[in-house]
C-alpha cells in the first residue's frame, strides 16, 4: 500500500458550474475505488465550490487502473513531502546524521566549554561534525550541561572536524575548525537594531525603518512551522495547522513547533517593543500565519496535500495578496501547482525560497506561477568564526557591487526553463524567535534563502501598500501579475549573473 491525495482540478475553472462538476469527480474517483482504498484524511469543505483533498492508502497497480479512466479534473498523485532548508557550514556540506554507537565506546574523550559573552552557556545545542578515516563527515547534536561543557567519545577512527554552538538568542551561532579538546567557545554577542529597528537589510532594500504604514490595506499569508509566542507578532493572525491532510484552527493549534516560522514572520512584520528590538520589513500589513509542519525534523513536513489546503485558506478564505512559503524539496506535483495557479486566480503571488542547496531552484519555487527568491549577504556584517561568515562565495562572479554577495548556500537558476523572481538578504539575518522560559521576546540570526523569501515577501508588501491603484484591484490574475510587475519593475541588479539574482535586488 502506498499514500496517494486525491482533489479536483480547480485552476483555469471560472464558472460555478464548472467548479462544482470538478468538485463532484472526487466523488466519483472515491466510489470507483470502493472498499480497496483507506482513506486517512478528507478535507471537504461546506462550501460546494472549495476544493475537496483526500489523502489515502491504496495498492499503486490500481491507482493507476482507477487514474485512466478518469477526467481531466480529478486528480490523483502521490504524496510528495517538502522540507525545512537546512543549512550547514560550507566546507561540511552534506554531513551526514551520526549513528549513535559510534558515540560509545572510544578510547578517547573529547571535551570543549560553549560560552556567551565569556559566561558559559548552558542548555545550548551543540553539533560536533566528525570525520572517519575516509573523511566521511557525520553529525551529532548534544546539549551543554550546566557549565557550558559537552564531552563525547567517539569511536576509534573518528574525530572532531569541527563544533557549531547553537545558543538560542542574544548571540551568533560559531563555527569552530578542529578545535582541541578541553579548548572553549565563545558565541559573540548579536548586535542590538539600529535606530527605530533597523538591519543591513532594511538599508541594502531601501525600506525607512521610521515610515509609518509599511505595507498598509496589503494581506500577507505565512506558511511555516507556527507562529509565537512573541511579544512584536501579537498582532499576528493564527489561523490554525494544516498537517496530516487536516485542520485545526485556532491560535494555540498555530504556536510555532521550532523557530523557524516565528523568525520569517518576523522579518515580514515583527513590530519593535523595545529599543534594540530588530524591525519587521512590514509591519502595517495585515499578517496571517498557518503552521503546516509538526516540528522541524526530517520527518516533520507537509505533504503536497497539507500544502494545498493552507494556501486554500490563506487565498480563498483571508484574500490574502501574498503568501511566503519558506519550504521546499522534491518533486513537483499536478495538484500542489494547480493549487497554486488558482491562487494566482484569485489575486495571490507565492513568494518562495529558492532552496539552499547550491543548486537549481527547488519546488514550489520552482513553478513558474511562484516568484523564487535566492540569499545574498553583506561583506562585514557577520563577525569572523561565525556561521553566518562562512556563507560567503571564493567564487569572484558570485561578489556583487555594494559589498553584496550570494550566499554559497543560495539555489539559482539551473534548470531548464527555471528563473528567479529576485534575490534578497538571507545571510545573518536577525529577527524573532518564540519565547522560551526567562527569555522574553528573543531575536535570533538565522541563515537561508528561508529568510530572504519574506524579506522580498514584505519588501513588496510595503511596495504595493504605496499604491492605491492595485488595492482597487479585482481579485484575479490583473492583481497577481501587477504584484509580480511591481517586484519586477523595483528591483536593482548588484552585479550578478541572472541565473543568481533573477531581476536583482528590491528597493523602495
Amino acid at each position: 500500500m502506498a499514500q496517494f491525495v486525491l482533489v479536483n482540478r480547480r485552476a483555469g475553472l471560472f464558472t460555478d458550474a464548472t467548479k462544482q462538476a470538478s468538485r463532484a469527480s472526487v466523488a466519483t474517483a472515491l466510489s470507483a475505488f470502493g472498499s480497496r482504498a483507506r482513506v486517512t484524511s478528507d478535507h471537504d469543505p461546506a462550501d460546494p465550490l472549495a476544493r475537496r483533498v483526500v489523502v489515502f492508502e491504496a495498492d499503486p497497480a490500481h491507482v493507476a487502473e482507477i487514474r485512466a479512466g478518469l477526467g481531466p479534473n480529478a486528480i490523483i498523485e502521490p504524496l510528495v513531502y517538502r522540507r525545512l532548508h537546512g543549512v550547514r557550514p560550507a566546507f561540511l556540506r552534506g554531513a551526514a546524521p551520526l549513528d549513535a554507537k559510534v558515540l560509545k565506546g572510544g578510547k578517547s574523550r573529547f571535551a570543549v566549554s560553549i560560552t556567551a559573552g565569556g559566561k558559559p552557556l548552558s542548555g545550548a545545542e551543540v553539533m560536533l561534525y566528525l570525520a572517519d578515516r575516509f573523511r566521511n563527515v557525520s553529525t551529532t547534536t548534544v546539549t551543554a550541561d550546566g557549565n557550558g561543557r559537552v564531552s563525547i567519545s567517539p569511536s576509534s577512527g573518528r574525530h572532531v572536524v569541527a563544533v557549531e554552538p547553537i545558543p538560542y538568542a542574544g548571540f551568533w551561532i560559531m563555527v569552530a575548525e578542529a578545535p582541541t579538546s578541553g579548548s572553549t567557545i565563545d558565541c559573540l554577542p548579536i548586535s542590538k537594531a539600529g535606530s527605530n529597528g533597523k538591519g543591513w537589510w532594511h538599508d541594502a532594500m531601501g525600506i525607512d525603518t521610521s515610515a509609518p504604514n509599511r505595507g498598509s490595506g496589503i494581506n500577507v499569508g505565512v506558511m511555516d512551522t507556527g507562529c509565537g509566542p512573541h511579544p512584536n507578532l501579537a498582532h499576528v493572525n493564527l489561523i490554525g495547522a494544516f498537517t496530516d491532510g487536516g485542520a485545526q484552527s485556532g491560535a494555540a493549534a498555530t504556536a510555532d513547533v521550532a523557530q523557524h516560522g516565528t523568525h520569517t514572520t518576523g522579518i515580514i512584520g515583527a513590530r519593535p517593543k523595545s529599543a534594540g528590538d530588530y524591525a519587521g520589513m512590514a509591519p502595517d500589513c495585515t499578517l496571517f500565519h498557518a503552521r503546516v509542519f509538526k516540528g522541524e525534523g526530517e520527518q516533520d513536513g507537509p505533504s503536497n496535500a497539507d500544502l494545498i489546503n493552507a494556501i486554500d485558506a490563506l487565498s480563498r478564505d483571508h484574500r490574502c495578496d501574498l503568501i511566503n512559503m519558506s519550504l521546499g524539496g522534491g518533486n513537483p506535483t499536478q495538484a500542489e501547482e494547480d493549487a497554486i495557479r488558482d491562487a494566482a486566480e484569485r489575486g495571490t503571488l507565492c513568494v518562495c525560497s529558492a532552496g539552499n542547496d547550491s543548486g537549481p531552484i527547488e519546488y514550489p519555487g520552482a513553478y513558474p506561477e511562484c516568484a523564487a527568491v535566492s540569499a545574498i549577504g553583506q561583506l562585514g556584517w557577520a563577525p569572523a568564526g561565525s556561521f553566518s561568515a562562512g556563507n560567503r562565495p571564493q567564487e569572484p562572479d558570485k561578489l556583487g557591487t555594494d559589498n553584496l554577495f550570494l550566499a554559497t548556500f543560495s539555489c539559482f537558476a539551473d534548470g531548464p526553463g527555471q528563473s528567479l523572481a529576485c534575490c534578497a538578504p538571507g545571510v545573518g539575518i536577525v529577527s524573532t524567535v518564540p519565547t522560551r522560559g526567562s527569555q522574553k521576546g528573543p531575536y535570533m540570526e538565522m541563515d537561508g534563502t528561508s529568510m530572504a523569501s519574506p524579506a522580498a515577501c514584505g519588501a513588496l508588501a510595503v511596495i504595493l501598500g504605496q499604491s492605491d491603484v492595485y488595492k482597487e484591484l479585482p481579485r484575479d490574475r490583473t492583481r497577481s501579475n501587477a504584484a509580480r510587475t511591481a517586484l519586477a519593475q523595483h528591483c536593482q541588479s548588484i552585479g550578478l549573473d541572472v541565473r543568481y539574482e533573477g531581476r536583482g535586488l528590491p528597493r523602495i
